[in-house]
C-alpha cells in the first residue's frame, strides 16, 4: 500500500482556463433560450467553483431550478456536439506535469476527484494529456451537477478498503478544504496567482505554486 494519497481537484488546480470556455458556452445557450442576460468576466470569476446550473441560478434568480438544470443540460449537449471551444481553451496548469510525474515515481498514490460527470472528467484529462497519471479507478467524477452525490461521500467510499499513512488534498475552494478535513488530510489551498479566491480557515497551507505540494513526499 502506498504511504500517502494525494487527492487532486481538477478545475482550477490541475487545469486552467476552463472558465473562459464556460463563459462563452453559457452565453451562447442563454441567447438560444431567449435570455438577454449574459455572463460577464466579473460574474464568471465570482461564480467559479459552482456547479454549472448554479451559474444560472445566480444570474437568473427569478427562474426555476428546473429551468436552470435545463440550461445546464443544453450546455453539456453543446460541448458533446462540438467540444472545440472547450478544448481550445483549457490547458494544463503551471508545473502540473512535473509534480504529477514526481508523485507517480514515488511510493505514493494520487487520485483526481471533481464535480464533473465521469465521462467528462476522462475527456478533460485526455484533452490536457495527463490521464496517464491516473488509473481508471483513481478518476472520480461526482455527478453533483445533477444534484446528487458529493465529493466527500465519494472520497470516503474510495478510502473504505485502504489504509494510507497520510492523505493530502489539493483544491482551490472551501469545499475542497472541508473535504480534506473530513478525512483527516493535510489540506493545500491552491490560489492561482492571477485569480481572486475566497478566504479560508481550513487550509494547512496556502500556495500559488503546485510544486510546494512535493514537500509531502
Amino acid at each position: 500500500m502506498p504511504n500517502t494519497l494525494f487527492v487532486w481537484d481538477f478545475h482550477g488546480v490541475l487545469e486552467k482556463d476552463n472558465e473562459k470556455a464556460v463563459k462563452v458556452i453559457s452565453n451562447k445557450i442563454l441567447t438560444q433560450f431567449g435570455f438577454t442576460e449574459q455572463l460577464t468576466d466579473k460574474l464568471n470569476e465570482e461564480y467559479l467553483g459552482l456547479k454549472w446550473y448554479q451559474y444560472f441560478e445566480k444570474l437568473l434568480p427569478n427562474i426555476s431550478k428546473e429551468k436552470c438544470l435545463e440550461l445546464q443540460a443544453a450546455c453539456f449537449k453543446f460541448v458533446e456536439d462540438d467540444p472545440t471551444i472547450l478544448a481550445s481553451q483549457i490547458k494544463t496548469n503551471d508545473h502540473v506535469v512535473e509534480v504529477l510525474t514526481k508523485i507517480a515515481n514515488s511510493n505514493n498514490q494520487q487520485i483526481v476527484i471533481s464535480n464533473t460527470r465521469q465521462k467528462d472528467l476522462f475527456w478533460f484529462l485526455d484533452t490536457i494529456n495527463i490521464r496517464i497519471f491516473f488509473d481508471d479507478n483513481n478518476v472520480i467524477g461526482v455527478n453533483a451537477h445533477q444534484t446528487h452525490g458529493s465529493k466527500i461521500d465519494a472520497l470516503k467510499d474510495y478510502l473504505k478498503d485502504k489504509n494510507f499513512k497520510k492523505i493530502v488534498t489539493i483544491g482551490d475552494s472551501e469545499g475542497d478544504l472541508k473535504l480534506g478535513k473530513e478525512v483527516g488530510a493535510i489540506t493545500y489551498f491552491y490560489k492561482h496567482p492571477k485569480r481572486n479566491h475566497e478566504e479560508t480557515q481550513n487550509a494547512d497551507y496556502i500556495i500559488n505554486d503546485l510544486r510546494e505540494v512535493l514537500q509531502e513526499l
